[in-house]
């Protein structure tokens, strides 16, 4: 029985010094991958899956404007991956790669390969809203992700990038990527249908962050310019407002948590339109929704408030 008993021992002793090496062995096989915001974040960690972890330094606010501390961007010299969405939108980016050093990060553009899409005229209302122009005076706007089949190819091409860098996964990131790509699709089938029973598609907002969802289903967003959050409006621009709105027939004015909606409070309580809550999805929503789910909750308040 002693002797048992200190062969159990030794077997034990065997196990309990094996044990860390296995358990750090596959920590070491985990990519540290750092995001710059909630659509590339919740993107990438549905083409990622279990593999790897996967962090966005900028949860709480939209991306316009955002300027990562000095803590973020050591987490992203730390990181194994970044993942950005553009570098015009995060222009910030630009920098960190000048100032990379010898910092082994991989910097990874998801919207590379994309093509954006060209709004003529859109109007700049003094807000940085993610938008180039061009040459001829036509801006693009960066707001993909607010278009599902846009979305899919996102994830195509963050999935064809992660594969260059871990080709040992390459076929589970592309099958995760494919699967986000057929849920957009599905969703666009879906919502395409509902979409066109609606007699009224155009809609208000209050800053012109829509034209991708607007352009996909074929809807009309229109945008508010002229008044400003800091000062009371003029008679002549509440008048012009009125008329807008009266020939527009708008019911409703949509804002974006997260912003000031003291414009939208000007116009609804000179003209009595609704104010209602529209998000581009910036920020993190903080619940378990994946990415389309919570852009299906977009979909379905657009078509409750446009019926």
């Amino acid at each position: 029985m002693k002797r048992m008993n200190v062969f159990l021992g030794s077997i034990l002793l065997l196990l309990s010094t094996m044990l860390p090496t296995t358990m750090v062995q596959a920590t070491e096989n985990k990519l540290n991958i750092v995001t710059s915001f909630y659509p590339i974040y919740a993107i990438t960690s549905e083409v990622v899956g279990d593999l790897h972890e996967v962090r966005m330094i900028n949860s709480g606010t939209g991306i316009h404007g955002f300027e990562p501390s000095a803590s973020d961007v050591a987490a992203i010299y730390d990181a194994d991956i970044f993942i950005y969405h553009s570098k015009s939108l995060e222009s910030w980016t630009k920098n960190l790669e000048v100032n990379k050093g010898n910092h082994p990060v991989q910097m990874i553009q998801a919207s590379e390969g994309l093509d954006f899409k060209t709004v003529e005229g859109l109007i700049d209302d003094g807000h940085d809203h993610g938008e180039e122009s061009d040459l001829h005076g036509n801006t693009y706007d960066l707001h993909s992700w607010l278009d599902p089949i846009e979305v899919g190819n996102e994830a195509k091409l963050i999935a064809q990038s992660l594969a260059k860098i871990d080709p040992e996964n390459a076929d589970i990131y592309t099958q995760n990527a494919e699967k986000i790509a057929k849920d957009g699709e599905a969703l666009v089938e879906q919502y395409q249908a509902k979409f066109n029973e609606l007699d009224n598609k155009t809609f208000l907002t209050q800053h012109t962050a829509f034209y991708y969802l607007a352009e996909r289903f074929g809807l009309k967003q229109l945008g508010v310019t002229g008044i400003s959050a800091e000062k009371e409006p003029s008679a002549k621009q509440l008048n012009e407002v009125m008329t807008f709105v009266k020939d527009y027939n708008i019911k409703i004015i949509f804002v974006e948590p997260n912003v000031s909606d003291k414009i939208a409070q000007i116009i609804s309580t000179n003209t009595g339109v609704a104010i209602a809550v529209l998000n581009p999805l910036e920020s993190d929503p903080k619940n378990d929704l994946s990415f389309l789910e919570n852009y299906e909750q977009q979909l379905k308040t657009l078509v409750e408030n446009l019926q």
